[in-house]
């Protein structure tokens, strides 16, 4: 077991995917918890936010949520009002600044447009070596693919550099996540050898 880490987990809120994205990110997060991590996240009770705090509960870690006011009034049945700790924020702005602070690691699930707002906004901070932390995309169900490809193909156009690959490892099964993210050391870069 390595050092204790909050994690923070991105993913969908949506109320209609598929259950084998929510089954998967249930038994993640249960891992997580057992391995004496704790939850960082959106403080959604619904679809893969959901699995993920039921999953890190089941396996006795903490969620520590992080919500818009505005929530609480006009989406307040997408809340997971049962968090070890609640932050609320003024801004989505403020939300996401909170949980990179709080977060020692990323984990993107599967989710639509606001999670891969959030991949690539954690992805260009640690570019520009805002951060050093860890980020795991798990590629369940080959849903990510897509992304690899559209990087792949940026990376050939030039432009992106193709070191940025080493800020981030896709994981299609947990086999090796929780490895990754304990022990991720950039592969020895540094902010000169991304520009």
């Amino acid at each position: 077991m390595g050092e204790f880490m909050n994690i923070c987990v991105f993913g969908a809120a949506s109320k209609v995917i598929d259950k084998k994205y929510l089954d998967a990110v249930e038994e993640m997060g249960e891992y997580l918890a057992k391995n004496g991590h704790d939850l960082v996240f959106g403080s959604g009770r619904t679809g893969n936010m959901g699995a993920a705090a039921r999953g890190f509960r089941k396996g006795g870690g903490k969620t520590h949520g992080v919500i818009p006011k505005f929530f609480k009034e006009d989406l307040s049945d997408y809340v997971d009002f049962d968090c070890d700790e609640m932050i609320y924020t003024d801004t989505m702005r403020e939300r996401k600044a909170i949980m990179e602070d709080m977060a020692d690691a990323f984990i993107i699930t599967p989710g639509g447009c606001g999670t891969f707002e959030e991949f690539f906004e954690v992805l260009t901070l640690k570019q520009l070596g805002r951060h050093r932390k860890p980020i795991a995309v798990y590629n369940i169900d080959g849903y990510y693919d897509i992304m690899d490809s559209v990087m792949d193909n940026s990376i050939g156009e030039g432009f992106i550099r193709g070191n940025v690959t080493a800020l981030y490892k896709m994981f299609p099964s947990l086999d090796g996540l929780l490895e990754y993210i304990e022990r991720d050391d950039m592969q020895g870069l540094t902010l000169r050898d991304l520009k």
